[in-house]
């Protein structure tokens, strides 16, 4: 328990209490005679005098009333309170080795499972501060930015394998570097990298050494495999081979790895069986022990004891203006009223001018008011923070200093005016090369410039290659509908030659059998008188009969073509009344996944659309139900992907360090 004054320059007050109460004293022989005197002849006997004396009397009450106001003003504390108004612990950032050695089998199962295990057990023992994730192979990716929900970080590790990696290799230098962007990114002043990893080479331990050497965080590093190493099982079967066809046998080298993280005073540790290796990662305060301390002390609140001393202060305020209680009353009503807090600061602005009461309001975020400022920098500076872009450009147009390029460079950035405001930086530089602040924001837009540039021709790359797709798909399925057409425009017309056919040797048979009645009938009557035309009729008989017999070979020699004709327009009508069913069958059964509130739902839909739907929507919305069950819900694709889009971004024309070997 410390006592101290939380205000101690208060009690300089002190200073005018002593010289007062040695006044009081000096004037103690007066008060002495006063009481000889009886208090109701005082007036008598001395006059104005004992009146006077009885003030001095209550001079006394006063100096106590003032000594115990100047101390409980001054603030007494005792004791301290502790306030959380910080976050104890440093951000950290994991990345993990996602190169084809973590299949490894020196260890059981293999080195990539128990880093997934060892990983998800360091989680468990983050419980404060932020943490990120980056795996690498032949290049670096973002898998989390930095987060207090370890509930993500879980769900997605136990899907990072090297298969989703979109370059394979080993660039360790590239997964540090991305550690690094994560926590300058958020504005880290310190923080811990966490390597997992299963080795590297030499020549990118240097190179890591050398990108840390400058940065404020700390590098530990956590290995997995043994010093014999094993064999790299593929999941797919069989081993990984160099180029040479034999097989990879990746070694763990610890001392390279151990004499890395001991650089920058990080921590290493090797794989255990049991957890004492994930101990060692467990959050302390370790080198930051001396800020965390002083941001401790700071937190804690004194609690102000002066508060207790009104107990005593109001009583003897009484004593002193029991005269003038009701003024005193009224005194404390007033002061309880609520106050403007314009009419409070009025005064101050009559002795500025609009400048400085803009300047004044801007500096307490008063952004509105700020801009009705004179000054075309502070205007445009004040609009630029109330989110007016385009009114802020139009006012630091007409300014030529430094600040104003620079601010209208900033403006011209919001408005998506890269070209603008790349000018105004340079204008700002010209009239100061040593303007840091604008070097920087120039490189930025520039970057950002480029970025769109690449990605408009991405697009435009990519709606080119759509419509070439479409217009093949359409060309395609254009000739297939002529196809179509055309196969059964021919049918149709065998077809129609057949019945002509069929029609033809029909009529023809019956004009034959009708004639060899008629002339059997008129051989029969008039057998003895024409037997001349019986001759002649013969004659013509036998010739038709010819003609019949060539009609009926010819007829003969065309059923094969119309059966195969028949046949496949019959498979054809077969199978588009099997579609047709089994859509109608895919439409009316419900899906075994489907909700029971889905299903009412599309009950309601189909009862309130009486219109029934034509095969070509039922074939739609088949497609469509077919597409939707394609869509894959695995993380470690939508990871695959992210990465590939990513890596497609980059554009890297050069083989990544580290990208030489598969392994």
């Amino acid at each position: 328990m410390e006592f101290e004054f939380i205000r101690p320059h208060l009690l300089w007050l002190l200073i005018p209490w002593v010289v007062y109460s040695a006044l009081q004293w000096s004037k103690k022989s007066n008060q002495k005679s006063a009481q000889l005197i009886a208090p109701h002849l005082m007036k008598v006997v001395m006059g104005a005098d004992g009146q006077k004396h009885q003030k001095q009397s209550n001079s006394w009450l006063g100096i106590v009333f003032f000594l115990l106001a100047i101390i409980a003003v001054a603030g007494p504390s005792i004791e301290k309170q502790e306030v959380p108004v910080f976050k104890t612990q440093a951000p950290r950032v994991l990345v993990l080795d996602m190169s084809y050695s973590m299949y490894s089998t020196d260890l059981a199962p293999n080195r990539l499972t128990q880093a997934r295990f060892k990983t998800l057990d360091m989680l468990k023992q983050f419980k404060e501060g932020e943490t990120g994730l980056v795996a690498y192979a032949g290049d670096a990716f973002t898998v989390s930015p930095l987060t207090t929900d370890v509930t993500t970080l879980e769900n997605l590790i136990p899907s990072l394998r090297p298969e989703i990696m979109p370059s394979k290799g080993s660039n360790v230098y590239a997964g540090i570097e991305e550690a690094v962007s994560l926590l300058t990114g958020a504005s880290a002043t310190y923080g811990d990298i966490i390597l997992v990893t299963d080795g590297l080479e030499q020549e990118d331990a240097e190179d890591v050494q050398k990108l840390l050497s400058d940065s404020p965080f700390k590098l530990s590093i956590y290995a997995l495999g043994t010093a014999q190493g094993a064999p790299i099982k593929l999941p797919e079967g069989g081993f990984l081979k160099d180029q040479y066809g034999q097989i990879v046998v990746p070694k763990l080298f610890p001392t390279r790895l151990e004499k890395l993280a001991r650089v920058k005073g990080g921590k290493f540790a090797s794989y255990t069986a049991d957890s004492s290796d994930i101990e060692t990662f467990k959050p302390n305060l370790g080198a930051n022990t001396s800020v965390l301390k002083r941001d401790q002390e700071s937190a804690k609140w004194r609690v102000d004891a002066g508060i207790y001393l009104l107990i005593v202060l109001i009583p003897l305020a009484l004593l002193l203006v029991r005269n003038h209680a009701v003024m005193l009353s009224a005194l404390v009503v007033f002061a309880m009223l609520p106050q403007q807090k314009a009419l409070a600061n009025e005064w101050t602005q009559w002795f500025k001018n609009s400048d400085q009461n803009a300047l004044q309001a801007y500096q307490n975020e008063a952004f509105d008011e700020a801009a009705l400022a004179d000054n075309p920098v502070l205007k445009g500076a004040a609009l630029y923070k109330a989110g007016d872009y385009e009114g802020a450009v139009k006012t630091l147009e007409q300014t030529s200093s430094v600040e104003g390029q620079y601010n209208l460079g900033n403006a011209l950035a919001r408005l998506g005016k890269l070209d603008d405001a790349i000018s105004a930086y340079e204008k700002a530089l010209s009239l100061d090369p040593d303007f840091t602040q604008a070097k920087d924001n120039k490189a930025l837009v520039e970057a950002l410039k480029d970025q769109q540039e690449q990605q408009n021709q991405q697009d435009q790359q990519g709606q080119q290659d759509q419509q070439s797709q479409q217009d093949q798909q359409g060309q395609q399925d254009q000739q297939g509908q002529q196809d179509q057409q055309g196969q059964q425009d021919q049918q149709g017309q065998q077809d129609q030659q057949g019945q002509q056919d069929q029609q033809g040797q029909q009529d023809q048979q019956g004009q034959q059998d009708q004639q060899g009645q008629q002339d059997q009938q008129g051989q029969q009557n008039q057998q003895g008188q024409q037997d001349q035309q019986s001759q002649q009729d013969q004659q013509s008989q036998q010739d038709q009969q010819n003609s019949q017999a060539g009609s009926e070979s010819e007829q003969n020699n065309n059923e094969p073509e119309l059966d195969a004709a028949r046949q496949d327009q019959q498979a054809a009508d077969e199978q588009t009344q099997e579609q047709k069913q089994q859509q109608a069958q895919a439409a009316s059964t419900p899906d075994p996944e489907q909700s029971p509130q889905d299903e009412e739902k599309a009950q309601a839909a189909m009862m309130q659309d009486s219109r029934p739907l034509t095969p070509e929507e039922i074939e739609k919305a088949q497609q469509l139900n077919q597409l939707l069950r394609k869509v894959p819900d695995d993380p470690a694709i939508l990871l695959r992907n992210k990465m590939q889009l990513e890596a497609q971004q980059r554009k890297q024309r050069r083989l990544p360090r580290g990208a030489e070997k598969s392994w």
